[in-house]
């Protein structure tokens, strides 16, 4: 959506043997304020690229070297930092590849228990987090997955995924994402980032499928997916879908929903478009209109 769904929260572990830069998800946070614009906290900071700032590991049980299996463990309230980008969590284990000549790179962190990724704008919660550098990719599990910043949140019950390469982060299972005046349901929620012309990853569609439900300006809107553009702020809903405010509805299998003007046209899909109607209830302001489209 994260961005977004998106997409500079965090999750900008290690990289070639530290931590990604924090400045592009600065830029995006701000980027990402308007209306339309959110939805899903940016998580366009997970790079892989190297830096060369050092990294501070804290852990109050100490710090081991398992030299045969090319792994760092620090456990007991680990903590890892650079810059403004940090992980706690119960333990945290580092795996590295030896590339000869003496020098090694971290390619693989792991961390478990009461994990907590955080910028200086953003947050992520969960239980378990793996964040492989070579694919670049990150996967948060846990009971309570949430990621969160000033205005937009996601969560979900199976895990949260960023895949840096697909340009994508992943929300499975019963998973949420919003801001104030919205939210969206679904089984599955992916929300796609691009990088502008300034450099800053920014996410520009979210897509849903399965129990799909968005909640905008009172209205509530039910399909099976639905594909929603950031940049025109239109949501397009495919598949049984209803939208309803109050005990007005609009019954038909596709509508194209413009959530800035509150407007939506529904089509039958070859099939027949309903429409009921409740005197007194909406039916002027804010409700259904007659001709198949909501108005503000």
């Amino acid at each position: 959506m994260k961005g977004p769904v998106a997409v500079g929260l965090l999750l900008g572990l290690l990289a070639a043997g530290g931590f990604a830069g924090s400045a592009c998800a600065q830029q995006a946070s701000t980027d990402s304020g308007s209306a339309g614009a959110g939805l899903v906290p940016n998580f366009g900071n997970m790079d892989t690229g190297a830096s060369g700032a050092p990294i501070d590991i804290e852990a109050d049980d100490g710090i081991e070297w398992r030299r045969d299996e090319n792994v760092y463990i620090a456990r007991g309230n680990a903590h890892a930092a650079r810059g403004d980008i940090s992980v706690d969590a119960d333990s945290l284990i580092a795996h590295y590849h030896d590339n000869g000549g003496g020098k090694t790179q971290i390619y693989m962190m792991e961390a478990d228990g009461h994990v907590v990724l955080k910028t200086k704008d953003a947050e992520i919660v969960g239980d378990r987090a793996v964040y492989d550098l070579e694919q670049g990719a990150a996967i948060v599990t846990g009971h309570a997955i949430k990621a969160s910043s000033k205005d937009q949140f996601v969560t979900a019950r199976d895990s949260l995924e960023y895949w840096n390469r697909q340009g994508a982060v992943v929300a499975r299972g019963n998973a949420v994402a919003g801001q104030p005046d919205r939210e969206i349901h679904a089984d599955l929620l992916t929300g796609y980032f691009r990088i502008e012309p300034n450099g800053v990853k920014k996410m520009y569609q979210v897509e849903a499928t399965g129990n799909v439900r968005l909640l905008s300006q009172g209205n509530v809107a039910r399909a099976r997916k639905l594909i929603y553009n950031l940049d025109t702020d239109v949501a397009v809903l495919e598949g049984d879908v209803k939208i309803t405010r109050g005990k007005n509805q609009l019954n038909g299998q596709r509508a194209v929903y413009n959530l800035k003007t509150g407007q939506a046209k529904i089509t039958g899909g070859g099939g027949r478009v309903k429409t009921l109607l409740v005197p007194g209830s909406e039916s002027t302001a804010g409700g259904l209109a007659p001709t198949g489209g909501l108005v503000p």
